[in-house]
């Protein structure tokens, strides 16, 4: 019973540490490596997906349909691996939110409600540059 416990114990501790380190490691491999995409005049949602992603269907896509007024491109995560391993995507479904300069500003692993979504795009608004506010 000692080690049954002892072992979730390890598995919650690790499961963690990699959250943690994805969560981290994102802010400073953002940073460093100068991902950038196509610019736009507004921010907008990169949705990485797959085909028997089924969060995907019953979950992150119904919140993505309730942000009205929003650009979303949906990415095939096995299509563009290309573009799934430059912005470190290791699961669907993964939202990653595009500044206007074209540079990624925050990335969802997992499952993303339509509010954080909304927080992190009105971020975004903030930082855009004023010679491009209109």
């Amino acid at each position: 019973m000692v080690q049954l416990y002892a072992l979730a114990v390890v598995v919650a501790l690790t499961g963690f540490t990699i959250a943690a380190y994805r969560a981290w490691g994102w802010r400073a491999r953002r940073a460093s490596s100068g991902a950038a995409l196509p610019a736009r005049e507004k921010p907008y949602v990169l949705y990485f997906t797959g085909p028997d992603c089924t969060i995907c269907k019953t979950h992150q896509e119904p919140a993505l349909q309730r942000l009205t007024g929003v650009e979303v491109d949906k990415v095939d995560a096995i299509e563009r691996a290309d573009l799934a391993e430059m912005l470190h995507v290791y699961t669907v479904p993964t939202t990653v939110v595009v500044g206007t300069d074209g540079k990624p500003l925050a990335v969802n692993y997992g499952y993303a409600p339509a509010e954080k979504l909304r927080r992190q795009l009105d971020e975004a608004v903030q930082l855009r540059p004023a010679t491009l506010a209109g």
